[in-house]
């Protein structure tokens, strides 16, 4: 019988023709998360059921359902392993890259072996945080698995790791540990973003925004251990630079709505005061 799972919803580009692929549900607990896909919901589809989908939303959009690129993100789309190798065997016939964004608990090197075999293109790997004791109040699991698993993975496939600039909770220190790791590794192709955490965006007061100087310094130290260290922000990855404020959603029903910034936001919002998370104040 074939495997099935939760899809919250596909996002395609306005800006050229790629597509996300939304699995919902997470291991992880971060405390700053603000995405709605660290719940699970959305429809339980099989790989065929969802590779049917992309190519009828592709070329309903697009006019064809050749796909520059497809992100498998969330949540976090290891959770259920046999669904991921499926899911990327099939979606070979519609991209000539297939990406995966996770937080590499999961990736094991067997896992990771069988992406590469099956067509996997790049990994997107966070690292939350450097000392154990932080990732663990932050997440609530270790890095150690993490940190294992990039160093397989990034010898055999392009990595791409980010880390949220946090400050006084994931702080410059954190970061140069983060990037002498990553500077110890031997990786074929690696980037290393670092991104700035957005406290608005946040359910539970976390931190504040870092300023410039903290981000400039960031990089500074990061560059030290890995040349080409960049700040970044996921949505200029997709838009090549330019920034973007609209997306098409499409649901698992098939329905398109175009959806913006805001309208995130706003669901987003909304499913925390439903999920009724505490908002805390400080490091408790």
């Amino acid at each position: 019988m074939e495997t099935v799972r939760q899809v919250a919803f596909i996002t395609l580009s306005e800006s050229r023709p790629r597509a996300w692929v939304t699995l919902p549900g997470c291991n992880f607990r971060c405390r700053g998360c603000f995405s709605i896909a660290r719940e699970a919901f959305g429809e339980f589809m099989s790989p065929d059921e969802l590779v049917d989908l992309l190519m009828n939303s592709s070329k309903e959009y697009y006019g064809h359902h050749s796909l520059e690129e497809i992100l498998l993100t969330g949540g976090e789309p290891t959770l259920d392993p046999e669904f991921l190798v499926s899911l990327v065997s099939k979606l070979n016939e519609l991209t000539e890259k297939i990406v995966v964004q996770t937080n590499g608990y999961i990736l094991d090197p067997l896992l990771t072996d069988r992406l590469i075999d099956s067509g996997l293109e790049e990994i997107i790997c966070d690292i939350k945080a450097w000392n154990d004791e932080v990732h663990r109040w932050y997440t609530g699991r270790s890095n150690r698995p993490v940190l294992e698993n990039i160093r397989y993975a990034c010898e055999r496939i392009k990595t791409t790791v980010n880390t949220l600039l946090i400050p006084d909770v994931v702080d410059v220190k954190e970061i140069e540990g983060i990037s002498r790791f990553l500077a110890s590794c031997h990786p074929i192709d690696m980037e290393y973003r670092i991104n700035p955490f957005r406290s608005e965006l946040s359910p539970v007061p976390v931190s504040r925004d870092p300023t410039e100087k903290e981000l400039d310094e960031a990089i500074r130290i990061a560059s030290m251990y890995l040349p080409g260290s960049v700040r970044s922000r996921s949505c200029l990855r997709e838009s090549g630079g330019n920034g973007t404020t609209h997306w098409m959603t499409v649901f698992p029903d098939g329905r398109m709505e175009r959806r913006s910034v805001d309208d995130y936001r706003e669901r987003n919002l909304r499913l925390y005061g439903e999920k009724g998370i505490e908002r805390k104040d400080g490091r408790d």
